[in-house]
């Protein structure tokens, strides 16, 4: 049976609206990133944002064409090259930025040969972690020629591929050619069994929470007048601390993500301020961490850190799944449990010239020697 394969951009969506068979709270996410702009809700996102939809199911399609600035997040030489050097300057402030962006001239030569940032996203939620395709190997093989037909000059990328997580696809997508370029290490704890209990730290996480002042907020109606807020927490950690090529959601990000219940939200809050959150998504048998904040100025031993860590535990344990923690802080994670697990980009470039080909596999060979980029910087 062929597959039938949909591309919908904005004026597709003003003519038919939205597709049967989609998810409603994906639906209205991914419809707005379409209808207004990537750049309306992800500041260093200059890409476009277009529907895939494969036999009923619809994705994310992010297009980009090599814009300068834009995030790891939908930028491959962000990630591979840029995101690195601005973390270390980060740790390193005594140290010239311009020594550790030295050490990336080699690779930033291979991506600019490469063209790196010439690159049709699938299913790019234009989040650090997205959920699973859902396709099967028909499927790929028919999106992969629709796509290289529509977009002969990019590659073809699909990010967070987790062969722990998701086996059935990483296999059929290096079935197809596609080639597997380690990009970060994500931490898998063992929530459903509840051997994440056995650890020390966990319990006393758990038992911080338990005995917190603060309340815990889950509700979107309750958390909407907040969402100010949860963006300042979220900027002050991913792109005050850390490298500002991480995602720049603002506030009308976490407005629509709220009001569209795409992602699932738990916070703290106190005298009615708000002082941390985590934000997650459910699958069939994985909670899936996506973003997390807390005040920096509020005392470390009063562990909100902890606690929105703890949100997430006791999100993933009430439905008997698997927690996805992202990465960074791996030795936070593994102290509570967590197991190391290799996440991928997958690229399609047999359709490129043997230049653009050769760069990716120059990426390729050091990504996977060397466990891809270094992600200790990064919270998530």
């Amino acid at each position: 049976m062929t597959s039938q394969i949909e591309i919908v951009d904005v004026d597709g969506l003003a003519a038919g609206g939205p597709r049967p068979g989609v998810d409603g709270a994906g639906c209205r996410y991914l419809s707005a990133l379409v209808r207004a702009g990537a750049r309306h809700f992800v500041d260093n996102a200059d890409v476009a944002v277009k529907l895939l939809v494969v036999d009923g199911t619809t994705l994310p399609l992010v297009v980009a064409e090599g814009r300068h600035g834009n995030s790891e997040v939908c930028s491959p030489h962000a990630h591979y090259v840029r995101y690195v050097p601005q973390a270390r300057a980060k740790r390193h402030p005594a140290i010239p930025a311009a020594c550790f962006e030295a050490l990336a001239l080699p690779m930033g030569l291979v991506s600019r040969i490469g063209r790196f940032d010439d690159v049709v996203y699938v299913n790019n939620w234009l989040w650090s972690t997205n959920p699973k395709p859902g396709l099967s190997a028909a499927q790929i093989a028919a999106v992969t020629a629709r796509l290289v037909a529509a977009y002969a000059r990019a590659a073809i990328v699909f990010r967070s591929v987790n062969p722990a997580l998701d086996a059935p696809t990483f296999d059929a997508l290096r079935a197809h050619g596609y080639r597997l370029i380690r990009s970060r290490e994500i931490s898998l704890l063992d929530t459903a069994s509840g051997a994440h209990l056995a650890h020390q730290n966990t319990r006393r996480d758990l038992a911080l929470l338990a005995g917190t002042r603060y309340e815990i907020v889950r509700a979107p109606a309750d958390l909407a007048p907040h969402a100010a807020r949860i963006a300042a927490l979220y900027r002050d950690l991913y792109l005050d601390k850390y490298p500002s090529l991480n995602a720049q959601f603002n506030t009308r990000f976490f407005e629509l993500t709220l009001a569209t219940g795409v992602l699932r939200y738990a916070a703290l809050r106190a005298d009615g301020r708000l002082d941390a959150f985590a934000a997650y998504f459910v699958e069939d048998d994985v909670v899936t961490s996506a973003l997390i904040g807390h005040d920096r100025r509020v005392p470390r031993e009063r562990g909100l850190y902890r606690m929105a860590m703890a949100l997430l535990m006791t999100a993933a344990a009430e439905r008997g799944l698997a927690l996805n923690l992202s990465s960074g802080a791996a030795s936070f994670k593994r102290l509570r449990g967590a197991r190391p697990v290799p996440e991928f980009d997958a690229v399609y470039d047999a359709h490129l010239p043997a230049h653009r080909r050769l760069a990716w596999t120059a990426l390729a060979l050091a990504a996977n020697r060397h466990g891809g980029p270094e992600r200790r910087a990064t919270i998530h």
